[in-house]
């Protein structure tokens, strides 16, 4: 009887660890690369938002294959592979037709910079005398275009700070970057005020199964800027960005007392 019961046990553990629940799952994920949050290391992808997505699945089992490619072609891509997702994509109401957005992963604010001392502005309607210059992403795009005003597009790896310095054009339109007002030499770049703050999602095949779906919600409930990834963005050299976002995200539980900051 003894020796039965013993059988029927690992019987039963087997079974357990052989179980889709417990199974290692891989999730295929298409990135734009995007420095210093994302970008190639040693010929890989890497960076902040992959390490920090690395990290919060491995406890649910899930391990990630990684492509870098531009923004455009992971839309095209994404209704036709399933078991896959875009990282840090913005929400679009057309594309919710043929992708899920699963889960907020990151804020982004964007701002309009200029050198310090230039003409003053206080809406985006006031830039459109002058040289604009926009970062290629698609919230950019729609916010310029409903105001009617043309602009040179910049590469979202390109040096932005520098191309203001060398007066490219007179404003510039940017998501915040880490150091993006710290840039050296003169003369100075300043955030001349905030457009808006829109969030970044994990963005998946249509038809993603409930055993991935399930553990991506449930990891991504603090988006990539859960207290347990604090070490990544430390060891990036990104803490202080990580703290800021920390502070005014409102996606984040503040502890009590602590009142979420707007943009400025």
């Amino acid at each position: 009887m003894k020796l039965r019961c013993s059988l029927i046990g690992a019987v039963v553990l087997l079974g357990g660890l052989l179980s889709p629940a417990a199974a290692r799952q891989t999730l295929q994920v298409f990135a734009e690369p995007d420095p210093p949050f994302i970008e190639l290391r040693d010929g890989r992808p890497g960076g902040p938002y992959i390490e920090a997505l690395q990290a919060l699945l491995a406890p649910h089992r899930v391990s990630l294959t990684v492509t870098l490619m531009p923004r455009r072609r992971i839309s095209a891509t994404l209704p036709s592979s399933p078991g896959s997702c875009g990282l840090a994509l913005n929400f679009s109401p057309g594309e919710a037709e043929t992708i899920s957005y699963v889960a907020r992963v990151a804020p982004l604010k964007l701002a309009v910079y200029a050198l310090k001392g230039a003409q003053a502005v206080s809406n985006i309607e006031d830039l459109r005398p002058y040289r604009v210059g926009a970062v290629d992403i698609a919230d950019l795009a729609d916010l310029l275009g409903s105001a009617d005003i043309r602009y040179e597009p910049v590469s979202p790896v390109a040096q932005r700070a520098g191309m203001l310095q060398r007066k490219r054009f007179d404003y510039l339109l940017s998501d915040e970057r880490p150091g993006i007002l710290e840039s050296p030499g003169e003369p100075r770049v300043e955030r001349v005020f905030v457009l808006a703050q829109v969030d970044r999602w994990l963005a998946c095949h249509p038809g993603l199964s409930p055993a991935l779906l399930g553990p991506l919600r449930q990891a991504l409930h603090e988006g990539l800027f859960a207290e347990s990834v604090r070490p990544i963005w430390v060891r990036a050299g990104l803490g202080p960005f990580y703290e800021r976002v920390r502070r005014e995200w409102e996606l984040i539980p503040k502890a009590p007392g602590v009142v979420p900051r707007r943009p400025r």
